[in-house]
This record gives C-alpha cells, sequence and structure tokens, in this order.
C-alpha cells in the first residue's frame, strides 16, 4: 500500500512540473502580442486571425486575396549558442520567389520568426518592432 501511495505522490509531483513547465512555454500568447488589429493597421488592409491554423505558439493572419502572414514563437527561452543557432538555422527566411519576406528574430530570450505575402521590408520591419514591443 505504500509504494502505491508514493507512486501517486511522485505522480502527481511530475505532473505538477509539467504542467508548470507548459504555463511557462506559454508566456506570450502570439495572437495577443499581435493582434488582427495591429496587423491589419501595419499592413493597410482588414486582417483577421485564422483560428484553425494558429496555435498556442503560432497566429496565421488572413487578409483579402491570399495575403497575410505568420508570427511563430521558437522559443521563449533561448540563450548562448542555442540562441545564436536557431537565428541562423535553415529554413529562418522564406525561400526567393514565394512571395513572401520575414525570417528569425530575437528579444533577449526570446526568438520568433515573422513571415508576410509583401515584398515591402518596411512593414515586416514595422510588425518586428511591434512585436518586440509586446513580448514580456
Amino acid at each position: 500500500m505504500r509504494l502505491s501511495k508514493l507512486a501517486f505522490v511522485v505522480g502527481a509531483a511530475v505532473a505538477l512540473v509539467v504542467s508548470a513547465a507548459s504555463a511557462s512555454a506559454t508566456a506570450n500568447d502570439p495572437c495577443k502580442v499581435l493582434t488582427a488589429g495591429k496587423f491589419s493597421e501595419i499592413m493597410g488592409y482588414t486582417a483577421t486571425i485564422d483560428k484553425t491554423a494558429s496555435t498556442q505558439m503560432s497566429c496565421f493572419y488572413q487578409g483579402p486575396d491570399h495575403s497575410g502572414g505568420q508570427f511563430m514563437i521558437l522559443t521563449e527561452s533561448a540563450s548562448g549558442p542555442q540562441a545564436d543557432a536557431m537565428l541562423k538555422r535553415r529554413g529562418a527566411t522564406p525561400p526567393p520567389g514565394s512571395g513572401l519576406i520575414g525570417g528569425s528574430y530575437r528579444q533577449e530570450s526570446i526568438i520568433f520568426s515573422v513571415s508576410i505575402r509583401s515584398t515591402d521590408q518596411a512593414k515586416l520591419q514595422a510588425l518586428v518592432a511591434e512585436i518586440k514591443h509586446n513580448l514580456k
């Protein structure tokens, strides 16, 4: 009987640690960090959040005629060589000719990526600035 009680206590402790880790991994909700309203304002058209495609770590924006973009938090705890590797990893920018611009960026220990269907670097940089401003 004691062994089962110990197993229960250990299991509960593990569940608590996993729950706390999950909560800390999602300190920033991407769709709240960059709202559809702010995305729309910067891009110059009305966009909505694609709730089907968006997840706890990513937000997808839909605009008219296949316009839009995505914002994804890759990690909230990057440091040292891990952070450098994530920023330099292959695929950090959309492929040439895809009609997308974007990249991976860092705000303290948070690494995120942004891509938009556009050729306007100023709009991309405005989105990145807004995201950096709103990250905790």
